[in-house]
């Protein structure tokens, strides 16, 4: 039975699909598909109850040279669920976890995003119900997350530091290369590949599905003109595209998309707020790591 060498426990929104999608790329290393199994947290517990032989077949086509690996954010989504780390040193006593973070609030705000464009994606909701300001004051969920050191301590209960990979999202992004390297050392895996391959990866494009159904809401009305779809679909590509962001440029039509269809930015006051709150939390993490963070102030 072959299951994961390593996981990447998080945090969402944090540059880990993008160093999901690298480690794809190395030839020892064989990474899950699905990216995010969620085995050890998922809604309901639903992958939990299939079993570890579940777990276990995705990773049964990985051979022999190869380490496995997995990404899933929910594992550092403490106290929503809060068996993850638990559940982790039990069936993995052994495992080794990477853990790269973001600026909290930024992190947040994205967090917030990235659930509306879930709705929007999977056809719940199409239209923005809530603020930023208004999603967490009615739940705390997302500014939970960012809050690090307290999602950390949760697996220092089960495993020591030196089973921990750190690392931020701003060096994964300024630092590429040299934080691979330190990744392959972390794993066991040869640090000279080449990840780039002259072909660095835009991870997370699932704002360009969003972005399509908003199109084809905006545009719903032009085509149920009887003929017009017709015309449109013998039109290039090209000339539907300008004739699309000419529609958008429209005083009317940007107003209607930006109060119906676009997360609003997050508040100059509420942003301050936040940085206030994540003080504390962010000092006990720089401590932790022995690292200046103090960029997370700003």
């Amino acid at each position: 039975m072959r299951l994961p060498d390593f996981i990447i426990i998080g945090s969402s929104k944090s540059g880990t699909t993008t160093l999901y999608q690298y480690l794809c790329r190395h030839p020892q290393i064989y990474m899950s598909y699905p990216k995010e199994p969620e085995f050890f947290a998922s809604r309901n517990d639903e992958n939990y109850a299939k079993g570890i032989d579940w777990y276990a077949s995705l990773f049964s086509k990985a051979e022999r040279h190869q380490v496995c690996g997995e990404t899933s954010g929910r594992y550092t989504h403490w106290p929503k669920y809060p068996d993850s780390a638990a559940r982790i040193a039990q069936v993995l006593p052994n495992i080794n976890l990477i853990y790269i973070m973001r600026h909290p609030v930024e992190r947040a705000y994205s967090h917030y995003v990235q659930d509306i464009k879930y709705n929007q994606i999977m056809g719940h909701q199409l239209k923005v119900s809530e603020t930023f300001e208004e999603n967490i004051k009615r739940n705390n969920h997302v500014l939970e997350v960012s809050d690090y050191m307290k999602q950390i301590e949760q697996y220092l209960q089960f495993f020591s530091k030196e089973s921990f990979l750190f690392l931020l999202m701003d060096d994964l992004v300024q630092q590429q290369e040299e934080m691979m390297r330190k990744i392959c050392r972390f794993i066991g895996v040869d640090e000279g590949f080449n990840f780039i391959q002259g072909s660095p990866i835009a991870a997370n494009v699932a704002h360009r599905y969003a972005n399509g159904l908003l199109r084809s809401k905006m545009t719903a009305p032009l085509r149920a003109i009887p003929g017009v779809a017709h015309i449109a679909a013998l039109l290039p590509q090209k000339v539907r595209n300008r004739v699309y962001q000419g529609l958008i440029k429209l005083p009317s039509y940007e107003k209607w998309i930006k109060k119906q269809y676009i997360p609003p930015p997050m508040r100059p006051e509420t942003r301050q707020m936040l940085l206030e709150q994540f003080r504390e939390p962010n000092r006990k993490l720089a401590e932790f790591l022995n690292r200046d963070l103090s960029h997370w102030s700003r």
